[in-house]
């Protein structure tokens, strides 16, 4: 899978074109998926099935996500998900603070999330499914090929292209105006704001970042972004390009508009005094308003709170101050074992326990909500049932699916199971 050279920026009439292209490959599969598909099974479970059975476009999308791209070093891998983890309670706040709110300005972005209502009704929930999510990926030998966060990534992908699909089938959709639901714009900001924006938000937050780590960690998302089916052209290869490319979408792609603000101060609402901050609500302005930036956060009518910038300010230059711990020998890798363990607690507290997926049921309801949801896209589907393959893998794919969290071929267990 070699990876293009891509343009640092894309020209408004470049931006027109790709706003109505989705993911043409991911799109074909779920397309076929539903002639011949079973709903109650996991999506990722029949394509691999139905690879080995009948190839077609099923085989072409297998192939193309089993296929490592040139150059890519697992070491940087490593690195950059021990960056994330080292310093985890300050990735996971540029996270919901500065990457969430940036993927709701996209104005066909925020009127799929409204649409699907699902995010409004229950925040918490749908952020933890997704630090769920963005957990495998960080995972040791997540981004191996088979292991979790690769399959995470790519259930998130089917999942987009089933959104998609679903938004454009009810005929409604103003694709003139808005583009694709969950076109490559949207798809690209989404993955600039996994990489250089978490970047940038670290250093706003006084996290010391070695040149070799920054480049890792946006090697590992450039992968994870190929994965979830972004378009090369729209993965700048280094993180200056990312920002650039970033600037370049303001106006068209980041233009927020009610339903980004709604959307947004949901967030605040939801974790205002509650995990993972603990934090009054006029403290997550300021960090949100630090990260964004002045004039993102004036029009997301984020309110200034000068007391907690002060003291967001005095805590950044201590944090700064502070580096010369990392001369200690084994500090920096107990300091990944700590966000380690405190990532692991905080999603089992928030899902109370329970995998993501057993979460997204509906106890009033026969439907369930799948809880693989990236930058926030979510839809209502049916439950996945996991059945037993009686089926031999392939040759060709022979030793490729190995430990797996997720459970591609187990049912999980049911919610009244779980509890005891």
């Amino acid at each position: 899978m070699a990876l293009a050279q891509p343009a640092p920026s894309v020209q408004q009439d470049r931006q027109d074109s790709w706003a109505q292209i989705g993911d043409p490959l991911a799109d074909q599969v779920v397309l076929a998926l539903r002639r011949t598909g079973d709903r109650q099974r996991d999506m990722l479970d029949q394509v691999r099935e139905h690879a080995a059975t009948e190839g077609g476009v099923f085989q072409d999308f297998w192939d193309q996500v089993h296929e490592q791209p040139e150059g890519l070093n697992q070491a940087d891998l490593v690195a950059g998900q021990e960056l994330f983890m080292r310093c985890a309670p300050l990735s996971i706040a540029s996270f919901v603070l500065c990457t969430l709110p940036l993927t709701y300005t996209p104005p066909g972005s925020a009127k799929v999330l409204v649409h699907t209502g699902r995010l409004r009704q229950d925040v918490l929930k749908r952020l933890y499914e997704t630090a769920t999510m963005v957990q495998a990926i960080m995972s040791p030998g997540g981004m191996q090929i088979g292991h979790a966060g690769h399959h995470a990534i790519l259930r998130v992908r089917l999942l987009h292209a089933m959104v998609r699909q679903g938004v454009l089938s009810h005929g409604h959709w103003p694709q003139a105006e808005l583009g694709q639901p969950i076109n490559q714009l949207q798809l690209s900001l989404t993955a600039l704001g996994f990489s250089g924006v978490i970047l940038r938000s670290l250093d706003k937050l006084g996290v010391a970042i070695s040149p070799s780590e920054r480049q890792s960690y946006q090697q590992l998302w450039r992968y994870a972004n190929t994965l979830q089916g972004v378009a090369t052209p729209l993965l700048p290869k280094t993180e200056s390009d990312e920002l650039q490319l970033l600037d370049s979408y303001t106006g068209k792609v980041i233009a927020p508009n009610d339903d980004s603000r709604t959307l947004t101060h949901s967030i605040f609402d939801a974790l205002a005094g509650q995990a993972p901050f603990y934090l009054p609500k006029g403290a997550l302005h300021a960090i949100s308003r630090l990260l964004l930036g002045r004039r993102l956060a004036d029009q997301l009518a984020i309110p200034e709170r000068p007391f907690w910038t002060l003291s967001l300010r005095v805590v950044s230059t201590v944090h700064r101050w502070s580096a010369f711990r990392y001369a200690i020998p084994g500090w920096r890798a107990m300091e990944v074992r700590a966000g380690r363990r405190y990532f692991d607690r905080l999603i089992e507290q928030g899902l109370q326990g329970l995998p993501a997926y057993q979460q997204g049921a509906d106890k009033t309801s026969k439907k369930a909500v799948s809880p693989h949801c990236f930058s926030g896209y979510e839809t209502s589907i049916t439950p996945k049932r996991c059945a037993p393959r009686n089926q031999a893998a392939s040759p060709k794919m022979d030793g490729r699916v190995k430990s797996d969290p997720y459970q591609l071929t187990r049912s999980p267990p049911s919610r009244t199971d779980a509890q005891k």
